[in-house]
């Protein structure tokens, strides 16, 4: 769908004419692209916040945009528990559990320390070794 052109008998379309001022200098600012565009069209009404929002699109679809500031009616992002945990500190306990499944005892560590050392060292050696046994079912 084309742009439409302004109000005005002229068939200005504002968003290409700001557009060709932001690709011939990017550094310049809403209110200077206002009064450029009133020094070329003087007999053409501009509305000011209409050219700035304008403005500022053209600068966000280009990729010019410095920061994209959330709008005052967006909902804000929600932190703290999630729905369905169960209240209290469910990350320290979770985290208690997990170190607790893992747990090692001394015996298995020193087994598979004399593993390595029989295959001098090298743990792809090791894991095979392994797995053969997990496949032969060896316990």
């Amino acid at each position: 769908m084309a742009k439409r052109s302004s109000s005005g008998n002229s068939g200005i379309v504002v968003a290409q004419e700001i557009r060709a001022m932001i690709e011939a200098n990017n550094s310049i600012k809403g209110p200077e692209v206002l009064t450029a565009l009133k020094e070329k069209f003087p007999k053409e009404p501009f509305k000011e916040k209409s050219c700035q929002v304008t403005y500022a699109n053209i600068r966000k679809n280009m990729g010019l945009s410095r920061t994209i500031k959330q709008k005052p009616g967006a909902p804000k992002q929600k932190t703290g528990r999630p729905p369905g945990r169960p209240v209290g500190n469910w990350r320290a306990a979770t985290a208690s559990a997990s170190m607790a499944e893992n747990a090692v005892d001394m015996s298995l560590l020193q087994a598979a320390k004399t593993l390595l050392q029989h295959c001098n060292g090298d743990a792809a050696v090791a894991v095979q070794a392994l797995k053969q046994i997990a496949a032969l079912q060896m316990n």
